[in-house]
């Protein structure tokens, strides 16, 4: 069994903050920083994980099924179905994701057909740190500003933005024929679990035909059988940049500091880590 630490890709973003900075990573990327990368687009042995450090908004937006995607984009071309733990969450914080239940499918279906704005036409969800949130491809969603979030996806770039809150730029295009080809606007919000930090142990948090996410909470200190491929991110329950002073784990004897990742060879490992402490595994299903 091997592990091994991931440099990590930093991505600018015009929607970016400053908490990843610190990550350090393979290349230089200028302020704000929106992303980390553990992974790349195009591995089909793997999910991709991104930490997301949101201080703006992120533009309302919509990811294709596999199925569109290969018929808008060529045979082999892959959707993008994404998930989302929430790490730190200001106060007050929310997002958008998926059809206000209060509004009616055909009236979601005509504001996007006339290119009105549908960010209030969305379900407004108040969220903390721990939350878990599914994003099925087809449904609309908006990061907001004050999240740190740890995000696990297809290894897919696909992405057809709605609305982008004002902001003109060639390089973010919106792409409303796109989009209303891949929206189901029958989709609502999908919270489906909550990382429990007071119960130590290892629990399954999501797992679906795209990705399997998996917690491991301290203190724990027991061998664990992983699947092959799997990224491993070691988070804390603590500050806002999400580090903890001397919280470390230990996974197959690599030592990960908080907002680490790497990379798991299948088979059995030893896991070290201490209370406040919790390690999140993604992998194929």
């Amino acid at each position: 069994m091997s592990a091994n630490i991931i440099s990590p890709r930093l991505v600018s973003r015009v929607w970016g903050g400053e908490r990843l900075a610190a990550l350090g990573g393979s290349a230089v990327a200028t302020p704000p920083i929106g992303e980390a990368w553990f992974g790349e687009i195009g591995s089909q042995n793997q999910p991709l994980v991104k930490l997301l450090d949101v201080a703006d908004r992120l533009s309302v937006q919509v990811h294709p099924t596999d199925a569109l995607a290969a018929e808008l984009h060529g045979t082999g071309s892959i959707g993008k179905r994404e998930a989302w733990v929430i790490l730190d969450a200001a106060l007050g914080a929310h997002l958008l994701l998926g059809r206000d239940p209060v509004v009616s499918a055909d009236q979601l279906q005509r504001a996007l057909e006339s290119g009105s704005d549908v960010a209030p036409l969305l379900a407004k969800i108040p969220v903390t740190a721990g939350d878990v949130l599914d994003v099925p491809p087809g449904t609309l969603h908006a990061l907001m500003p004050g999240l740190l979030v740890w995000e696990v996806q297809q290894p897919s770039d696909r992405t057809y933005r709605v609305s982008d809150w004002g902001r003109s730029s060639s390089a973010r295009p919106l792409h409303q024929a796109e989009a209303l080809r891949a929206v189901n606007v029958a989709a609502t919000a999908q919270r489906v679990a909550r990382l429990d930090w007071e119960t130590p142990g290892t629990r399954a948090m999501i797992t679906n035909d795209a990705f399997a996410v998996t917690v491991v909470v301290g203190p724990w200190s027991e061998p664990m059988q992983l699947p092959h491929g799997a990224i491993v991110t070691l988070i804390s329950n603590a500050s806002t940049s999400g580090a903890v002073s001397g919280a470390t784990g230990q996974i197959a004897g690599l030592a990960l500091q908080p907002l680490q990742s790497a990379h798991v060879a299948k088979g059995s490992a030893a896991i070290e880590i201490p209370r406040g402490v919790a390690l999140l595994f993604a992998s194929h299903p």
